[in-house]
């Protein structure tokens, strides 16, 4: 974490803005909420130590994606001692560029709808927040203790994972040599670099075809490549399908990506064998989907096969006191709007088990 003045001293996050400024011993700081240039002022020896930091609270966040954020302003509404702990704000759903259908906007981009949500959190409903990763939870006598990458430890008696996921890799040759050099998981911000350009997108759900369509309406020729039939929306099947510089091959797989210092092309066959065939791109668009963020509770929670934590209706892991939410859970249906619900949901939840035990009274919790 740096001290720069680009830098909030007290969370670490980058500030675009100068609303929030300070001086401390001739030197000035920015900070991305008046809460955190709170914090700053009671302890200013403190805050800018924050390296190993040791602290408990009631309840500790994971995740920054949208249903950590929600569950962070939830939090504040129960006026719970809450942290919130991720590795940026904003999650997958910052490089979605269409969201449809979220309750108030009938189409909003993932920006967007992050910069809503960040703006609730850190000047509405404030709660304390580190960008920092979270490398393992542990049980310990009075809840759990949180290892964190700066070499910080957080305790609480109660904590809510909402780490998402990772996009998944299709493992084949040449995918991690030529990333970032034609090879992409997500539409990147220059895609005007590939305009007219012969280009493959492999995937054939919502994310895939999505990208297949942003990049066929800047001129290029796109092949979609799945390993089944397209899963995704009916009306965007049917206008990828209709495009007259799409090609879409279902039931097929990639072999290898070519390429020596940029990607040139690509292999790719039939599902179950069959004759390879070359395909002339410069760039190759993954878009197969996710795996669930659960390293740092692995070893303390049920999952189900997938690798998803399996939660109860309360959101309740299998460990009293923990909780998951969002897409790293084995709840239906992968949408942001569930995610924030979820957030909620754990969030209410988790207040519920904390002042229980503030009180000494039992709390009934655990999956069902």
């Amino acid at each position: 974490m740096t001290d720069s003045a680009d830098y909030d001293p007290v969370c670490g996050m980058q500030v675009h803005d100068r609303r929030w400024v300070t001086t401390y011993r001739g030197r000035e700081y920015v900070f991305c909420s008046e809460g955190c240039l709170a914090l700053f002022r009671r302890d200013p020896a403190l805050r800018l130590s924050h390296k190993g930091e040791r602290a408990r609270y009631d309840l500790v966040i994971v995740g920054g994606g949208p249903a950590g954020l929600t569950a962070a302003v939830y939090a504040s509404l129960q006026h719970l001692h809450a942290l919130l702990l991720a590795r940026d704000l904003g999650g997958q759903a910052v490089d979605t560029s269409r969201i449809k259908n979220y309750m108030g906007y009938d189409l909003v981009t993932g920006p967007e709808l992050l910069g809503r949500f960040r703006d609730q959190l850190l000047a509405q409903k404030y709660i304390e927040h580190r960008l920092d990763e979270v490398l393992s939870v542990a049980r310990v006598a009075d809840g759990f203790a949180l290892q964190t990458r700066h070499g910080c430890r957080y305790e609480a008696p109660a904590v809510i994972i909402a780490t998402g996921m990772h996009r998944r890799r299709l493992d084949v040759p040449g995918e991690r040599r030529l990333l970032r050099r034609g090879v992409s998981y997500r539409l990147v911000h220059e895609l005007e670099r590939y305009q007219g350009q012969a280009v493959a997108v492999v995937g054939g759900g919502n994310s895939g075809i999505e990208a297949a369509t942003a990049l066929s309406r800047l001129g290029c020729r796109v092949t979609l490549i799945s390993s089944g039939p397209l899963t995704g929306d009916a009306g965007d099947i049917a206008r990828v399908e209709a495009a007259e510089n799409t090609v879409v091959l279902t039931d097929h797989e990639v072999a290898a990506i070519e390429g020596e210092e940029q990607v040139n092309g690509l292999r790719v066959q039939p599902r179950g064998g069959g004759r390879e065939r070359f395909l002339d791109v410069s760039a190759v668009f993954i878009e197969i989907g996710y795996l669930p963020n659960t390293d740092c509770v692995a070893p303390l929670v049920d999952r189900n096969r997938d690798g998803e934590i399996e939660t109860g209706r309360d959101c309740s892991a299998s460990i009293p006191g923990l909780f998951a939410a969002g897409d790293v859970t084995n709840g239906f249906g992968k949408r942001i709007i569930i995610a924030a619900g979820e957030g909620a949901r754990a969030a209410l939840a988790a207040g519920v088990f904390v002042r229980a035990r503030q009180s000494g009274t039992a709390s009934v919790q655990g999956p069902a």
